[in-house]
């Protein structure tokens, strides 16, 4: 028994050792692959990549802005920051410096979308979004409004952002008033209903007026004339149309005029 106890004493040290020794490689291993980020502030581009490099890490641009404390092509921004433990292969994202502003900001409020972006980029700068709303006091896309404002000084980079109108959007509550002469009184009345108006009381058609005399062609005609037409020929009497009785004959607003829901209409009928 006392062998046995021994051996198993003997492989139990074995595998503590073992499982030990396989932490302080892992512990090894996985710190042999971190290193710290070094810090790039004032560096000209170039070298800060070249000083990323030598320590397995990778480098992107992640923009240019105007500086007054960095000379062009310097290191303005980086992330992550000094000192910070990361893996091998990470990436250091760094902006770099344009140096002061020596470019003035163009007003391109009140012209044109393409004349505006024409403009920016002829001053060798960039444009940046261009956001378009429904607008209902310029025409469609005209510049109404630019970031930055015209003349600016101290802004942060090379880029001007433009806002431009598109056409005033139609509020959901208008209706096209449909063309209801012609129709029977019902039939009509059940379209307005249809259609979210109202209707008012009927109005009864003018009596026709009796035709001119011969020698007075400047006399004037029936309101129900286009629906009643008068028809002549030489030598012969006017003829009436005849219109059914409970015929709309005329309707206000008129046919295709644009009107809010619940407006009230009026029909004039045929007695």
């Amino acid at each position: 028994m006392l062998h046995i106890f021994r051996a198993l004493s003997a492989l139990l040290v074995l595998l503590a050792i073992s499982l030990v020794s396989a932490l302080i490689t892992m512990r090894f291993a996985i710190h042999g692959a971190e290193v710290h980020v070094p810090s790039l502030s004032g560096l000209t581009v170039p070298d800060a990549v070249n000083h990323l490099h030598a320590r397995g890490l990778q480098a992107a641009i992640d923009g240019h802005y105007y500086s007054t404390t960095q000379p062009a092509g310097r290191v303005l921004t980086q992330s992550p920051a000094p000192g910070t433990l990361v893996r091998k292969s990470w990436r250091v994202r760094v902006t770099e410096s344009l140096g002061p502003q020596k470019v003035a900001i163009p007003a391109v409020e009140g012209m044109d979308a393409t004349m505006a972006t024409i403009t920016i980029r002829s001053r060798g700068l960039k444009v940046g979004n261009v956001v378009t709303i429904p607008y209902a006091y310029a025409p469609e896309n005209t510049t109404i409004a630019q970031t930055p404002m015209a003349h600016a000084t101290d802004v942060q980079g090379p880029k001007v952002s433009i806002l431009t109108a598109q056409p005033a959007l139609e509020p959901d509550d208008y209706r096209v008033m449909p063309d209801l002469t012609g129709e029977s009184f019902t039939t009509a009345a059940l379209s307005i209903m249809h259609a979210g108006f109202k209707l008012a009381p009927l109005l009864d058609a003018l009596k026709p007026i009796p035709p001119p005399a011969p020698n007075d062609a400047s006399a004037p005609t029936s309101s129900s004339a286009s629906v009643k037409a008068a028809t002549t020929t030489p030598g012969s009497a006017p003829m009436q149309k005849f219109v059914p009785s409970g015929t709309v004959i005329a309707q206000v607003p008129s046919a295709g005029t644009r009107i809010l829901v619940g407006a009230t209409i009026q029909l004039t009928v045929q007695p």
